[in-house]
Formats: C-alpha cells, structure tokens, sequence
C-alpha cells in the first residue's frame, strides 16, 4: 500500500490538528448507518419513471462528475493521484451495486497541476459537463469566482457543488457551493487577510501531556513558500503555546530545502533541551529535520509531532531509522486497520487497488455525494429526475452527521464542522502502529472536549 499523504503545502495540517480532540474512545467501528447503499433511495422509481436530463452532467443514462486534483506537476510528479484512482474506485462500487439516481456515474479527471490557472480552468470545465466535483485536492484552487457562480442548465448561476478532500485557500474555505471531508477550524467569511479565528482541538497534545508531562518545550518549523502555508500552519503552533507547549525556537523553512538548512534547527533543539518538535511541511521536511537531529546527536526530544501530511511510507523508507517515534495524527481510520475492522474501508481496500491516504478521503467524498444523491430524491418523493446542483447543494448543506459507515468521525459536512476525534500512529521500526486508541476501527474524542479558540492574524504571527 501507498501512503502519498505528503504535498507542498502544510496546510493540511491546520485541518487536522484544528479538528481534534483527545482521551475517551469512541468506537465507530459499526458505522452508524449515514451512508445509504448505493440506488436504495427508490428502487422502485428506477423501474417505472421515464429518465430525463435535468442538469449538467445528468442525462437519462448517466451522472457525471469531475475529479480534479494535482497530478502533472513536474514539482511533484503524481502528487494526488490517489484521489483521482479513488474516485474511479469509488463510481466502479457505486455502478457495481445499482448506481446513483438510477443512472451509471462517470468519472471525468481534471489535473490542476499545483497551478492556480489550471485550477481556475479546471472549475470552468467542469461547470460544463459534470453536475458536482468530488474529491477536489487543488492545493492553489484561488479564484473560486466561477465555482461560485456557474450556471445550471436552466441559466442559474447556481454554482458548482464542490465536495472536496481539502481546502487551502481561503477562497476556497468559505465558498458557499464548497464543503470538504476535512472541514477546515477558519471562520468565514474571510478576506484572506487580517484577524481570523480559528478552533484548534486537544487531540494529540492531551495524549502528549498524560503520557510526557507538562513541561514541554521545543523547536518549530513553518513552512514559508506561500503565505497560505503560513497561514495555515500558524493558528496550530500558537494554540500549541496556549495549550502549554513553550516555542524555544521557530524557523521558516522551504520545501526545496536540503538537510544542510536544518543545521541551525538541530542545533537549537541542542540548545534548548528540547523535548518536543513539529516540521509544518510535508513529510521529506520532517525527514530532513530528524536525520540532521540525529546527526548532531539529539537526544532530549520525547515527541516529535507530525499530523496528517506525515502519514507517508516515505517517512520512513527516506527517514532510514531516523524517524523512528514519529507520531503522525489521522481524521481517518488507518489503511492498517485493514477490511476486518470497518465494512465502509473493507469496500474502498476492495476497489482501490492502490490504495492510500488522500484515496481514502477522496472515496469519502464520493460517499458525500451519493448521501446528498439519495438525500435529494428522498426529499422529492423519490423523483430520480430531481438531480439538479440547486438540490444537491440543499442536500450537502443539511448533511450534519455523516461518518461514512464509521470511516470518519461524525462531521457536520452541511455547517462546515470537523469532528474532535482523531487516530494516533507512530512510526515504529519500518511500520506505522496505531498507539491512541489501539482497537482498530476506533477513534480517540477527548470527552468530546470544545477546542481552544483564538483569534490571530497568521501572517503577524509569523516569525521564523
């Protein structure tokens, strides 16, 4: 199995860690039931109505939708392929077993290609042949003005339902036509600049302090490339200083950096004893971080910290032992609970034959729509000719306890709202091993404590 969690951007990492939680289980390993089975919404309907084309990308046999995500990039060859593979799988299951709104799904693939002008472009296609985009994984997706306003087939500017995987730009965040497996801890509306709040959950850092104490201090790293990497990455090291995790040190770094600008960050992890650390970037910083720490003999560090990008078996296969203990932190149940623990990831380890973190949310996506599909022909009397991106954006936005089948923590995917439920993972030897809570198919929520909220402006705080 892949484990291509890793991106150019660290804004990944604000949508995890803001969502989090951290003590009590919470078993949804039954799943919960939000998902219905594929064409359960009137099988009976599928046998009598007379299928019409009501919309954009639905015609009498078929319902299109459009994957796009970043691909080509010679930056990072293949980057979110997973998304794209997964989408497939995920029509394939859902044709497999009756389809959608008694039609066949297609799949079209759109490649962004890490560019904000294929993004653009990539929106403006899709308005003009798919009904909905799902599994949207455009790191630089900036000008939402055509998402928000395209046209249906009766000349509306409806606006183009975007369930996407994730959401790095501000513009992208508070759309009101986009929602996301990952909901984002930004409030909205937001210009991009200037003071935002931000909820940040307790999740891992609550695991750290019952199993390290409360004394810990260390070295971060900001990802400085792009002021949405900073903005992204700020609000979670400065709810870490709220929390009680002391900054002894903060650098801005690129991710075209080599080891050797990790010099000054090892050795001011030497300095300061440093008992904790956290790379904001993808995982090859993370890698460069601990070989160069291991190189100058860092030993005090008892947590070296790392969310969702980090969930990459290149982490270790390039790390080479040096990121032994790494924690990583997931929203989604891990690809190394296998099929037995969850039937939801039982189906998408099935169709995915390469399957991998990104894949996993972009199926979740998939599972979104279908939801809203059946959810919108349940609301009009199980019309399959109801279809239309005006029904369908009812539909997402009154979707507010979706797990797919227990994949997922319960989110409020219709208010924008992520869950305080994670899964902890630590690299041990040449694995990833669930450490928090360590049954399969569960996950950790805290209590279902509130997270912290603060209100910063990120590029002020940025000073590395």
């Amino acid at each position: 199995m892949r484990y291509r969690l890793g991106a150019t951007a660290a804004a990944l990492v604000m949508v995890v860690a803001a969502c989090g939680g951290g003590k009590t289980v919470n078993n949804n390993a039954a799943g919960g039931g939000t998902t219905a089975p594929p064409g359960s919404s009137a099988p009976s309907a599928c046998a009598t109505a007379t299928l019409t084309s009501p919309e954009v990308g639905v015609t009498d046999k078929t319902i299109t939708v459009t994957v796009m995500a970043d691909v080509g990039s010679p930056i990072k060859p293949g980057l979110f392929r997973g998304s794209w593979d997964a989408v497939k799988a995920w029509a394939d299951y859902m044709n497999a077993n009756g389809g959608l709104a008694c039609r066949q799904v297609v799949v079209k693939t759109v490649d962004s290609q890490l560019s904000p002008d294929a993004s653009k472009n990539g929106v403006s296609t899709a308005c003009g042949d798919s009904v909905a985009l799902v599994g949207t994984t455009a790191l630089f997706l900036q000008d939402v003005s055509t998402l928000n306003t395209c046209k249906d087939k009766a000349g509306q500017a409806t606006g183009l339902p975007d369930i996407a995987e994730l959401q790095t730009e501000a513009a992208q965040q508070c759309s009101p036509v986009s929602f996301s497996t990952l909901p984002g801890a930004g409030s909205c509306p937001y210009s991009g600049s200037g003071l935002r709040t931000f909820k940040v959950g307790y999740t891992q850092y609550d695991y750290y302090f019952n199993k390290y104490g409360k004394d810990l201090h260390g070295v971060f790293v900001i990802p400085k490339d792009l002021p949405s990497t900073i903005a992204a990455t700020m609000p979670i090291f400065r709810a870490e200083n709220q929390m009680g995790i002391k900054s002894d040190k903060e650098f801005g770094k690129s991710g075209l950096d080599t080891q050797t600008a990790y010099t000054e960050v090892a050795a001011a992890m030497k300095a300061s004893n440093a008992t904790y650390a956290r790379n904001g970037l993808d995982y090859s910083g993370t890698v460069l971080m601990r070989k160069e720490a291991r190189n100058q003999g860092v030993n005090t560090v008892k947590v070296w910290d790392c969310s969702v990008q980090c969930y990459d078996k290149r982490l270790i296969t390039e790390g080479q032992g040096a990121t032994d203990g790494q924690y990583v932190w997931l929203n989604i149940l891990p690809l190394e609970d296998g099929p037995s623990a969850n039937p939801e990831l039982a189906k998408f380890l099935q169709y995915d034959k390469k399957p991998d973190g990104f894949g996993e949310q972009a199926w979740i996506a998939g599972e979104i729509f279908a939801r809203a599909v059946n959810d919108t022909m349940a609301a009009h009397n199980n019309d399959p000719n109801s279809i239309t991106r005006a029904n369908l954006l009812a539909a997402i936005r009154n979707i507010h306890d979706f797990d797919a089948g227990g994949m997922v923590p319960k989110l409020d995917i219709g208010g924008k709202v992520g869950s305080t439920c994670l899964v902890g993972m630590q690299v041990q030897g040449d694995k990833f091993v669930r450490v928090d809570p360590v049954q399969p198919g569960t996950f950790d929520c805290d209590n279902n404590k509130p997270p912290l909220t603060l209100t910063i402006d990120p590029a002020k705080e940025y000073h590395g």
